[in-house]
């Protein structure tokens, strides 16, 4: 059996659900910053079967992927994607989908510059450098995600290939470069989940030009899910999240094209997002059987 680099998670301890298995590789990735290997998490389902080839599955593509899985990678508490996919498989509303995670940068500023969308600036209370507020290179993401990763992931696994089973997720930074890949890369997208989007580390007058940009009402756009919460650090992010969906839907966008959810005593954590995933999932029509 060929799985082109990839192997099984076979680290202990792991918080890794049984039922299904990890896989993983590391990848060189063309960023601009110095961590240039990426770890590459791919979780199949226990409805996964390497002799059914015919049985093919939706893949949710995520950020942070250390986070995941596994609560011995992740140095925050993890998302439970693992346990979220086979509790959908057992209330029978999903057959099963495969969740691959992409591993962040180390450095905090790597992180941040990587999911940046190029062009923007920072506001001045992020105390970003000059030299770095307008150097975000979230375009070279979202072409190691979709250009080099899903193809690499569709050769190796049984996927559903089209846009209609692709989904991208993630959570703050990440969050915002979710939401970034559905504008931007949307001939690749069809769902997303985009968790506390940090839109408010921007001038608001750049950052909403650059994305009305490509906010078009014509069903071209992926199924968008905002979160946010309320409490603590997570405040920050309440304001411009409800600024961006409102004038989703001062465009006409439905109900059904984009949706919030609002949890004011939530803080900004896994253990905050983990929470609502499941109903995010069901949500989104591509985990239809």
């Amino acid at each position: 059996m060929n799985l082109n680099g990839f192997v099984l998670w076979d680290k202990e301890p792991n918080t890794v659900d049984k039922r299904g298995k990890l896989y993983h590789q590391d990848l060189k990735f063309n960023t601009n910053n110095e961590f240039k290997n990426r770890k590459i998490r791919v979780y199949l389902p226990s409805t996964y079967d390497f002799n059914n080839p015919n049985k093919r599955f939706p893949v949710l593509y995520m950020t942070d992927g250390k986070n995941l899985f596994d609560d011995y990678t992740s140095f925050v508490g993890e998302w439970q994607m693992d346990e979220i996919v086979e509790s959908l498989i057992e209330e029978k509303v999903s057959d099963g989908i495969i969740v691959v995670g992409v591993d962040a940068p180390n450095r905090d500023i790597d992180r941040t510059l990587e999911m940046t969308p190029p062009g923007l600036t920072f506001h001045k209370f992020t105390k970003m450098s000059a030299e770095v507020r307008r150097h975000g290179y979230g375009n070279l993401l979202g072409d190691f995600i979709f250009k080099e990763v899903k193809p690499l992931i569709d050769k190796t696994f049984y996927t559903l290939k089209d846009k209609n089973h692709t989904g991208i997720g993630g959570s703050s930074m990440g969050g915002l470069m979710a939401f970034y890949l559905s504008l931007f890369y949307k001939d690749y997208v069809g769902y997303s989940l985009c968790y506390s989007p940090a839109f408010f580390l921007y001038r608001w007058k750049g950052f909403f030009e650059l994305m009305n940009s490509k906010i078009t009402n014509d069903k071209t756009l992926p199924q968008i899910e905002l979160y946010v919460g309320g409490k603590g650090f997570e405040r920050a992010f309440v304001k411009t999240t409800f600024k961006m969906y409102k004038h989703f839907k001062s465009l006409g966008f439905s109900d059904e094209d984009i949706r919030i959810i609002y949890h004011k005593e939530e803080e900004h954590n896994e253990q905050a997002w983990r929470k609502y995933v499941k109903d995010s999932l069901k949500f989104l029509h591509y985990l239809n059987k």
